[in-house]
């Protein structure tokens, strides 16, 4: 519990740094720092486990986004719902890429079970939304601003 509440408080601190240049490549990967110490405590990853799991973690994680990245690019620059033809061509391709991404989750779910355990992973899974939530807390924190006091 020691540990966790270690993590949070690193974990915060760095945000402060991280949110200072948005979009930044120094931003990204002290967030990808931050996401492989959160994850590893909340995993329990040994070493030797980790040594093992990272390239495979980092192969899928490249995956998906590639994947995540092809259905955005598409849409970026039009309002799919301008038309019922354009609608239904956007639902299909939203459909399909849900579909790609439920696949490349499958073909690695064996992956990583041949690497750390299902309870592990598991944990990974709770792990990386946790982790997503964080980010969307602070980010939020800091949309918002210093907290106000009263008067």
């Amino acid at each position: 519990m020691r540990k966790t509440g270690l993590l949070l408080m690193i974990f915060l601190i760095a945000c402060t740094t991280v949110w200072a240049q948005p979009g930044t490549p120094e931003q990204r990967e002290r967030i990808k720092a931050l996401k492989i110490a959160y994850i590893t405590e909340k995993v329990e990853l040994s070493t030797e486990q980790a040594e093992k799991f990272w390239p495979v973690y980092n192969r899928f994680e490249k995956e998906m986004h590639n994947l995540h990245r092809g259905f955005m690019d598409k849409y970026r620059d039009e309002n799919p719902a301008s038309d019922e033809r354009r609608a239904h061509e956007y639902i299909d391709a939203n459909l399909d890429f849900q579909e790609q991404a439920l696949e490349l989750k499958k073909k690695y779910k064996d992956e990583f079970l041949k690497i750390i355990s299902a309870e592990q992973l598991a944990e990974l899974y709770m792990a990386e939304r946790g982790f997503k939530e964080m980010l969307l807390k602070e980010l939020r924190r800091r949309q918002d601003g210093p907290p106000r006091g009263r008067r």
